[in-house]
């Protein structure tokens, strides 16, 4: 005889549990928590981290491409950097304040020999920058490069920060007789583009991990050092000495950067 209690205890189908319970929600939710705030207060170290690694990078790599440079082309180290100075169709203005470094820069007029001097570098031409800002790393150097000349003002190092930076960050010894200019390698440089003869596809930027350094509020493509010594009052000699660091300090090398980043 067949027993129908026997068969619905057999065919009993186990129960499937949907979902998960309001405790299980409330653990996954606390760990997922817990590691937000892991991941959010790491981010910080892990930015400053990322930009002074491509400092670090794009430092040497300049310096290198620019020396290569100069040996290849009978010392001249390329044309059209960005000034720093503002002007339209000459360079007879000041700094702009976009310009981080106001304390550390100050406007420098050439002399006849200076300008022959840069000239035998490869330099004969700056181009200007915007009084204002107007997008202070992409759009304030767009204007028409011009001709330096002894009428010409010139970004430099001013006398005590050229004591200070260049012992410091580059172990050099700065002359009594020399100048010590700044310019910047922006887009219209003869170094950066698609011709046979540019050694930098595109202008690199330094992105710092401070707010007050963006792009667009402060200038931050990466920065020359020209020394122009004296030989007497009809003669100058210019030499490149290294590529270097903008900052709302001003400039600094990347064993600057890199000794600030692991003592702060």
């Amino acid at each position: 005889m067949f027993n129908n209690t026997h068969f619905r205890k057999c065919s009993t189908r186990p129960t499937v549990r949907l979902g998960l319970s309001l405790l299980e929600l409330l653990v996954v939710l606390t760990i997922l928590i817990a590691l937000g705030g892991i991941v959010v207060s790491t981010l910080p170290g892990m930015l400053k981290r990322t930009q002074v690694a491509t400092a670090a990078s794009n430092i040497p790599e300049i310096d290198a491409t620019i020396r290569r440079t100069a040996m290849l082309s009978r010392g001249k180290i390329g044309n059209r950097f960005d000034a720093l100075v503002a002007g339209s169709d000459s360079l007879d203005g000041n700094i702009p304040s976009y310009i981080g470094g106001a304390e550390t820069f100050e406007t420098t007029n050439l002399s006849v020999a200076d300008v022959g001097a840069l000239r035998e570098i490869g330099i004969t031409e700056l181009v200007p920058a915007a009084v204002e800002t107007i997008n202070a790393t992409y759009n304030s150097h767009d204007q028409t490069p011009v001709e330096i000349g002894s009428d010409s003002n010139v970004c430099s190092l001013s006398g005590d920060s050229a004591n200070t930076i260049l012992t410091q960050d580059w172990n050099l010894e700065p002359a009594e007789n020399a100048k010590y200019i700044v310019i910047g390698l922006g887009e219209q440089c003869s170094m950066v583009g698609a011709g046979a003869k540019a050694a930098f596809s595109e202008s690199p930027v330094h992105f710092s991990d401070s707010r007050e350094q963006s792009p667009d509020e402060m200038y931050s493509r990466y920065l020359l050092l020209v020394e122009i010594k004296s030989v007497d009052e009809l003669k100058s000699v210019a030499r490149y000495i290294g590529a270097a660091i903008p900052g709302r300090d001003g400039i600094h090398s990347v064993s600057k950067e890199l000794e600030d980043y692991y003592t702060d």
